[in-house]
């Protein structure tokens, strides 16, 4: 099936510039099929701190291979079996080093975090009880979009110890089981590219995911957690039969008698939340998931965020204000990247309900101080749709007259100039406000005569 190619808690673990490099043996390993856009940032990122680079190709066509042999990594063939962990344990068995390194080609690591990362490794290497416990690294996973932006962070390991037990689990959204202990390292970012829209239209993912899930689940029907991947999938799709599908199998996954993997229940949580929230015939339904997502997830800050909106909305302003009050502490205190999908590009949305709450409690220096947060950061993120949009959808969600959000906006944007004008109208028309941007583009009509 597969041969090689021919050709060769949290601590203060940050290190002075200059110091020198420990020796650590880390194989950095992955799978890769026609990559030849990312092969070389893939690479490069451990290119200084790697004791060996192992390429597993799946049958690329374009010149992955090729780009990955100029770069001096050990390349090797795997016939694709429709199984993203057999081809991923193929690569860790090939693996000389300690530790393993396991990243997608669309994922990476800044120089800084690299080096840093040896010498963590370096650190548990060196401590008896520390490396007997340890089996992997749990770092800081950042999605960005099309403009490079933080688009969501969540914890994940994609560094582990070569030890025979750890090998992947599962054809698609493969997993591997931790079986003892693991070291926590949030200043280390894996940012992650493979989602953002360019992409995934690219190639093609939710066609191809779509498809192997459904086979999984054709042998296994009542697996919830194929059911919450298959879900996931399906709302990446766009259509209405695609989403409507989804709701059911993430519903159905969530009622399941067998066990559910709390990660992949977090798959559920993110997409029913939020937009249960906005209905109001499911607003206890969804006050239950976010008490559910909380205890499951007590560090992310979109449950948190969602549950106060369900409080803003009724009327239970002094409770929403708590919640708004933790992901504020967390958001703005943290040291480290929070936990979070939907105010780490908008963190707009938390102070505009945090003005609602003001609002409710008729606390004159509250509303005062929050308006004053969100001027600054309309002006600061003034050509940011990731800015303006979200909080466009919010105002008008909650109540405010197109004429109403015209006045909020005009705080910082100018409505005689049609470049703002026609900003306010893309940033509206991306974030669903269909309405308001036809108002919109009438005003820019007007002025451009």
């Amino acid at each position: 099936m597969a041969k090689k190619k021919s050709k060769t808690k949290k601590k203060n673990t940050r290190q002075p510039a200059g110091a020198a490099q420990p020796f650590v043996r880390l194989s950095q390993c992955m799978i890769v099929k026609n990559e030849e856009k990312n092969i070389k940032r893939a690479l490069g990122w451990a290119k200084d701190i790697a004791f060996e680079q192992i390429v597993v190709d799946t049958g690329s066509t374009d010149r992955t291979v090729e780009l990955a042999e100029e770069m001096g990594a050990k390349v090797y063939h795997f016939e694709w079996v429709n199984d993203f962990a057999a081809a991923k344990n193929y690569a860790m068995d090939l693996a000389k080093g300690d530790w393993i390194a396991i990243l997608d080609a669309d994922e990476y690591m800044s120089d800084k975090d690299a080096k840093q990362l040896i010498y963590i490794l370096k650190r548990i290497q060196d401590d008896p009880a520390a490396s007997k416990k340890c089996e992997a690294i749990t770092c800081t996973f950042v999605d960005l979009d099309d403009n490079g932006n933080a688009a969501a962070v969540i914890s994940h390991q994609r560094v582990f110890r070569n030890l025979l037990h750890l090998r992947y689990e599962g054809k698609i959204h493969e997993v591997i089981k931790i079986q003892n202990g693991q070291f926590n390292a949030p200043d280390i970012q894996i940012l992650h590219t493979g989602y953002t829209r360019a992409v995934y239209t690219d190639t093609n993912k939710t066609e191809r995911n779509v498809m192997m899930l459904r086979n999984e689940l054709e042998r296994d029907p009542d697996n919830p957690d194929m059911m919450l991947y298959l879900a996931d999938s399906l709302k990446g799709a766009g259509t209405k039969e695609s989403l409507d599908e989804a709701i059911d199998l993430f519903s159905k996954a969530l009622k399941s008698k067998r066990a559910v993997n709390i990660t992949t229940r977090q798959l559920a949580y993110n997409f029913l939340i939020p937009g249960y929230s906005t209905d109001a015939a499911k607003k206890d339904e969804a006050m239950k998931l976010c008490n559910e997502a909380i205890k499951d997830f007590p560090d992310y800050l979109d449950y948190y965020y969602y549950r106060a909106v369900l409080n803003n909305n009724d009327a239970n302003y002094a409770a929403a204000q708590d919640d708004l009050h933790t992901c504020e502490k967390k958001f703005m205190s943290s040291e480290t990247i929070p936990t979070t999908r939907v105010l780490m590009p908008s963190p707009i949305l938390l102070y505009h309900q945090l003005k609602l709450s003001a609002i409710g409690l008729s606390d004159e220096d509250g509303i005062s101080k929050v308006s004053k947060i969100i001027k600054v950061m309309l002006t600061e993120g003034k050509d940011d749709t990731n800015v303006a949009g979200p909080y466009i959808r919010a105002l008008l969600w909650h109540g405010a007259t197109d004429e109403e959000a015209l006045n909020e906006l005009a705080e910082v944007y100018d409505f005689s100039d049609p470049k703002d004008v026609l900003f306010i109208a893309r940033a509206a028309k991306d974030n669903g406000a269909a309405e308001f941007t036809r108002k919109v583009m009438k005003l820019a009509e007007k002025i451009l005569g």
